[in-house]
């Protein structure tokens, strides 16, 4: 996609995002700093912000897969370059995973069914099954990620819910 085109997609996600009442709801929202290639979120992350939700990143711990949650004051200056060239929290405090309400989730693609392609290290996938239970997982993707098949592993979690550029889909 062409950067104008991408930031267009982007801003069509996060207005879908936006009048999501699990969303809307949520006190504590887990999200992701983009890479060039996903769903810019950082707007909506402004915004929540302005509205008193806490936001809260991955953080990838150790080499064992282990994923924790962690609150920075500020999410445009407290994220640093970590591992697989993605934006981590640098300093800020844990969060308990049981605290998160809504939880952003970036993937390679999706299935129709909600279950995702990540990058390989299974992190949002035990994170989803093991610790943050309680939180509704909402895949964040463009239209174009979303495909008819993806391989699927037997510890492959599935969102809640998927949103695009083009519709919010709803997983039972």
């Amino acid at each position: 996609m062409s950067p104008a085109e991408l930031a267009d997609k982007s801003r069509r996600v996060i207005c879908r995002l936006a009048e999501m009442s699990e969303l809307a709801q949520a006190r504590v929202v887990m999200a992701y700093a983009p890479l060039p290639d996903e769903v810019d979120i950082m707007p909506l992350l402004d915004e929540l912000a302005k509205q008193g939700k806490r936001i809260v990143f991955p953080a990838l711990a150790g080499d064992d897969g282990r994923m924790d949650a962690h609150e920075v004051a500020d999410f445009r200056e407290g994220l640093r370059p970590g591992r697989f060239g993605l934006l981590l929290p640098v300093g800020g405090f844990p969060v308990d995973p049981r605290e998160i309400d809504f939880m952003l989730v970036p993937a390679v693609a999706y299935n129709k069914t909600g279950h995702r392609l990540g990058r390989g290290g299974g992190y949002y996938d035990r994170f989803l099954a093991g610790r943050a239970t309680e939180a509704f997982s909402c895949g964040v993707a463009f239209e174009c990620q979303v495909l008819e098949e993806i391989p699927l592993r037997e510890h492959d979690c599935g969102v809640d819910a998927l949103v695009t550029e083009e519709a919010v889909r709803r997983f039972s």
